[in-house]
């Protein structure tokens, strides 16, 4: 009674995982992730430069893969073959915009723009109590001591750095290279302005201020007049944007401000209890809110008034509704509060962001600043960019680190210079490949730097670390530039400040939050090791795939009825128990294949079919084995009761030496192969551990518990006597006539 406890619990035990899998199938809680050949998607093909050597490819074969990966896409079908790639991406273009119910209390413009929630109503309008209005210098100009105007910046902080670096040098008739311009910022660091001396030596008409990339900002008649425009250089604040402040970017001030009076709206209270700082309280609340999908605050109100208007306006809403972005691999792409932005979002992470992405080069490069050329310098003309069209790009002389210890020229899109700026740049610091770790994150919005702004954030190995120590140490004094160059242009041209020796350091570029995200995914996957184009795009019809799996959806139920019938006529009852255990074994693979989906992005392709129709034939293998030595003992002269246990025990180390077989043959495919070859090797090693688990917790207790009941062994034609023994003595005899 006690073993047939244990038995009956078992086959319990399967019962509750085949019924909540199947009422997981009805209502839509496993679904199987479908690969490109069954539900469609985008194939691109792209190719390297021919003679690109076979390491070079398989390289940036993995980047390439990382890159897919990290985007969030499910398992790609990446080819190599010779000098192109192929990517088949699954069903990327049907990610959808889910409305989902939630209870929380979002700070809100009338826009519906969300920036926090809380599941407390009280927090959150704590935090909005701390909001304030603060003004941003968005044009800050430097004037010579003559009141004329130099050059203008986006900040105080730019502003104050270029001032920092301003010399004043004789100007050249030809553009002068970087060691003349070093030896004249050195030259005039240590004469200082002491020598009103006489005019300029022979081959220059005049002396000019100059930027620390040797950029000439305005000339005068003697070296007296630059030095007295120079040391008389003073900045002003040319533009202002009006900006909503969260209680954290006011919370380090410490003394009260009387702004309390400027209005008497709601809010002009609220901000002058947030600027005074007396009580943390509005920042910690803040601390406290759900950001993960906030939007930026403005920061570009034309004056104080409007900018207090529209805080007046911000509420805390009960939002009961949020639309949530989410991939075909039911990955979340994040949760929004208007529809209008998880649809941006959803435009965002589509098939064009993912093309953009997976063919760029991405080589990262910091070099030292030489000179910076602006447009309207008489020399930019002339100046030839290093490796600018495709044909020089196709060349070996342009490929990977072939330029890194010579001098190039690359164009700017750096803040601080003039749009379009050619850089002159010395030998290479570090590559990204010296970059162990990136990330976007949101810098500023502090009292030292109000700034608020998307940068990539970055980690160095050893090597990279000790190359940018020794390359920040040498130009920390001069407060030199190192510029930060992505596929030859340069995206941003810092000055050093200081040595940075613990090998970290920001990019920062004037960043979208994708554009961030963007980059940093992309140093993470690695760059390409050589240029490749884009050869083709081609989508693969979902009708094409709904087609292929219906084919095999009734190629497999066919099989199945087949196998049904044939072992119900040779089995008889153990026949119906094959094939529950069979039926049993399909619901519960497809819901690891739905799970594997959902959580790890496998996607299941025709290969993986085949996998799972093989698989099925070994299902099949294990009962027929289990039934045949069950026969053998039955005829050895044992009861079918007797027989049932030794028959399993010996069985069973024969299907464990089978299926191990057939999981160590998976295991070495999935390893060596590629493709979809993988997605076969996958179904199979685990279709077969499944087999084990059903045949040993279901199988196994349905047939001791048959071999207890009489009336199921001796039920005629088709009782465990019939299909064991009777029905076979005649064939035996047959087979085996007497001596």
């Amino acid at each position: 009674m006690k073993r047939s406890r244990g038995l009956w619990i078992s086959v319990i035990f399967i019962a509750i995982l085949v019924v909540a899998s199947a009422f997981s199938f009805a209502f839509g809680v496993f679904k199987p992730v479908l690969g490109l050949d069954l539900e469609g998607g985008l194939a691109v093909i792209l190719s390297a430069p021919p003679g690109t050597d076979q390491g070079t490819m398989n390289q940036a074969l993995e980047n390439i893969r990382n890159r897919v990966d990290a985007f969030g896409v499910g398992e790609p079908d990446i080819f190599l073959s010779g000098n192109t790639i192929e990517i088949q991406i699954p069903g990327l273009s049907n990610s959808t915009v889910r409305q989902q119910a939630t209870d929380s209390y979002c700070i809100e413009d009338p826009k519906q723009n969300s920036y926090g929630c809380s599941a407390d109503q009280s927090v959150a309008q704590e935090a909005l109590s701390g909001f304030t209005v603060g003004s941003q210098a968005t044009q800050v100009c430097l004037l010579d001591g003559n009141g004329d105007q130099l050059q203008c910046y986006a900040s105080q902080q730019e502003a104050d750095a270029a001032k920092g670096g301003i010399t004043s040098a004789p100007k050249q008739s030809a553009t002068p290279s970087a060691s003349t311009s070093a030896s004249a910022s050195a030259s005039s660091a240590a004469s200082g302005s002491a020598s009103p001396t006489v005019g300029p030596p022979q081959g220059a008409s005049q002396y000019c201020l100059t930027d620390i990339g040797n950029t000439e900002l305005k000339c005068y008649p003697s070296r007296a007049d630059a030095e007295a425009a120079r040391t008389g250089i003073t900045s002003k604040v040319t533009k202002t944007s009006w900006c909503i402040e969260t209680p954290s970017s006011s919370s380090p001030s410490a003394t009260p401000t009387p702004s309390a009076s400027a209005s008497p709206s709601r809010k002009a209270k609220a901000s002058a209890s947030a600027s005074a700082s007396a009580s943390p309280a509005p920042a910690t609340a803040y601390g406290k809110l759900d950001v993960s999908s906030a939007q930026p605050l403005p920061c570009d109100l034309a004056s104080k008034q409007a900018a207090q208007t529209a805080l007046a306006g911000y509420t805390t809403p009960h939002v009961t509704t949020q639309w949530c972005v989410y991939s075909s691999q039911n990955q979340s792409f994040g949760c929004f509060a208007t529809q209008a932005a998880a649809a941006q979002r959803q435009r965002e992470t589509g098939q064009q962001a993912l093309l953009n992405l997976i063919g760029k080069t991405a080589r990262l490069e910091e070099r030292p600043t030489l000179q910076i050329v602006a447009p309207t310098d008489p020399s930019y003309a002339s100046i030839q960019l290093t490796c600018s069209t495709p044909q020089e790009q196709a060349t070996k002389d342009c490929q990977g680190a072939t330029q890194d210890q010579n001098d190039v020229w690359y164009l700017s899109r750096a803040a601080g210079s003039a749009p379009d700026s050619k850089m002159h740049l010395g030998p290479v610091v570090i590559i990204g490949s010296n970059i162990t770790k990136a990330s976007a994150q949101l810098t500023g919005g502090t009292q030292t730097d109000p700034i608020t702004q998307w940068a990539v954030a970055f980690t160095l190995d050893g090597s990279g670390s000790s190359k940018f120590a020794a390359a920040t140490t040498a130009a920390a004094p001069t407060h030199s530039q190192i510029a930060i160059a992505v596929d030859r242009t340069v995206i941003s041209n810092p000055q050093v400040q200081s040595a940075i020796t613990a090998g970290n350091g920001i990019i920062t570029g004037n960043f979208t939050e994708q554009e961030a995200k963007d980059l940093a995914s992309l140093l993470n996957a690695g760059a390409l090791p050589v240029e490749l184009t884009r050869q083709s795009v081609r989508t693969v019809s979902p009708t094409l795939g709904s087609e292929s799996l219906k084919e095999g959806i009734i190629a497999g139920v066919a099989g199945l009825i087949l196998l049904f019938i044939y072992l119900l006529l040779y089995y008889r009852l153990l026949g119906i128990v094959a094939w529950f255990g069979m039926s049993i074994w399909a619901i519960l693979a497809l819901a690891l294949i739905s799970i594997a989906g959902k959580s790890y992005g496998y996607t299941l392709s025709l290969a993986g079919v085949a996998g799972l129709v093989i698989s099925l034939g070994v299902t099949a293998d294990s009962y027929i084995v289990f039934f045949e030595r069950l026969k053998d003992e039955v005829r050895a002269g044992r009861s079918p009761r007797a027989a049932v246990q030794p028959a399993f025990k010996r069985a069973f180390r024969t299907i464990v030496a089978a299926d191990i077989v057939t999981a160590i043959a998976a295991a070495v495919l999935y390893l060596t192969a590629v493709s979809s070859v993988r997605g076969f090797a996958l179904t199979l090693g685990v279709a077969t551990a499944l087999d084990l688990f059903v045949v040993y917790f279901f199988k196994r207790p349905t047939v001791f518990l048959i071999s207890k009941t009489t009336k199921l062994v001796e039920m005629r034609g088709f009782g465990l006597t019939s299909a064991t023994a009777a029905d076979h003595t005649a064939l035996d005899t047959t087979m085996e006539p007497d001596a």
